[in-house]
């Protein structure tokens, strides 16, 4: 079975930084990726790769980089916020 590819959008919230950084570090060679169909395709990543790349620059730190937790795309993560009671404000006495 092949790899899936991810979006510049994945490979963003799973690095931390924004889309146009992603596809900014691409275009000048930086993080490896490729665009399927030519010139004109869609940015597309493999995590394998990104993984590699992220690995690579730990090394070149000295270990010095933290390692980033694994983040499930968008899709297939939830978001559960605890409600926080309100206890009144200063304004309400």
């Amino acid at each position: 079975m092949s790899e899936r590819l991810l979006t510049s959008r994945e490979v963003a919230e799973y690095l931390g930084y924004s889309t146009a950084t992603i596809q900014d570090w691409f275009e000048a060679g930086k993080l490896p990726g490729l665009k399927p169909g030519g010139p004109g395709g869609r940015l597309r990543f493999r995590l394998s790769e990104i993984e590699a790349w992220l690995e690579s620059k730990r090394a070149g730190a000295g270990g010095e980089v933290a390692p980033v937790p694994f983040h499930a795309p968008a899709q297939e993560r939830s978001l559960t916020v605890a409600p926080v009671p309100f206890t009144g404000g200063e304004d309400n006495a």
